[in-house]
Parts: C-alpha cells; structure tokens; sequence
C-alpha cells in the first residue's frame, strides 16, 4: 500500500469515527435527556400523588348552621394529606333545602368544599336557581361560619321581576339584607324592572 492510499484511509477512518461519535453524541444524548426529564417529571407526580388523595363522584350531605340541609357532589375532587378538611372539587353541584321548603341549587366549573366549618367556594361559570331566579357570576362564596354568601365578578340575575347586573352581591342570610355594589366606584349597578 502506497503512502498515498495510507493517508486517505487514516483519513476516511477519522471521518468515519467522527461521524459515529457526533451521531451518539446528539440521539444518545437527547434521548438521555429526555428519559431523565420524563423520570423527573414521574418522580413529581409520583409525590404529587402520594401526598393528595383523588377521587370520583363524591357527595357530602350535612345541615348549616340555620339548620337547613345542603347535598354538595363533584365529578372528580382531592384533598391535600396535610389538610384533609378541604376538598378541591371540580364540576361542583350543590343543593340546598332551606326549612320553608324551598331549594337553592349552585354549580360551578369547581370549588371548595370545608368538611369542617362546612364553608363553600364556587369557582367559573357560577349559575345559581331560586324559585325561578338565575344568578350568574364568576365567583360565589358561602361562608356557613358567617352566615353569609358573596358573589362576585360579572353578577347577573334574571327573574320575572328583572334583571341586575352588579360586580359584587353580599347577602347577610341571618339579617336576611343584601348589599349590591360595583367594584369602580364611578360605574352603577344595573337594574331593568319588569311590570
């Protein structure tokens, strides 16, 4: 062999090792880095879950402190190990049956639900029905503790006596007032009356 055919054969050959190395180097690797994040991403989840407990169509039944009965179900809900008493929930349906014989029926994309104080938040597409009246808010809060319930962010109500549109709703449920505001003291609450 020629000193001529040598020298293109060490050549070919470093080419050669070079193009295997710098092809490992850039799918091994990747790969590599992607099996690492994934293994990352599992070890999240897996502490995730061992520190929330997950489950299905649950319903809690109980009575406010007024006495009247109340049904609260979720399609899907956890709660955190560290605060058991809060339950997350997500498609969120409640019912309440006040002793006059009425009902009050409020669901939510998701909420709150306290086990304890029995406090309960609604979150996202609020749509709320009493004897023929619509709420519809963004955010409704029942605060069992104080007798009380706020709805806020885009209220609208809709009954055969009108309509109102307001940015806040304090209803004192022991004094039996409500309190409508807007949040811009410049703007005004809605009303449209019905005769």
């Amino acid at each position: 062999m020629t000193d001529r055919k040598k020298k293109i054969l060490i050549i070919q050959l470093l080419i050669f090792f070079s193009a295997t190395l710098l092809l490992y180097s850039t799918y091994y690797k990747k790969d590599y880095s992607v099996t690492l994040a994934k293994k990352k991403t599992d070890n999240k989840e897996e502490v995730s879950s061992k520190n929330t407990n997950n489950f299905d169509n649950i319903e809690y039944k109980g009575v406010d402190l007024n006495g009247n009965r109340y049904v609260v179900k979720s399609e899907t809900a956890n709660f955190e190990i560290e605060k058991p008493e809060l339950i997350n929930m997500q498609i969120m349906k409640t019912v309440f049956y006040f002793k006059d014989g009425s009902t009050l029926y409020v669901e939510g994309d998701s909420g709150t639900y306290n086990n304890k104080n029995k406090n309960m938040t609604f979150r996202e597409n609020i749509i709320a029905e009493y004897e023929d009246n619509f709420l519809y808010a963004d955010n409704l809060d029942y605060f069992n503790t104080k007798d009380l319930l706020n709805v806020y962010g885009n209220v609208r109500t809709e009954s055969v006596q009108g309509e109102v549109v307001a940015d806040n709703l304090k209803i004192n449920l022991a004094s039996q007032t409500l309190d409508v505001s807007m949040f811009d003291v410049k703007k005004e609450v809605t009303v449209n009356l019905r005769k």
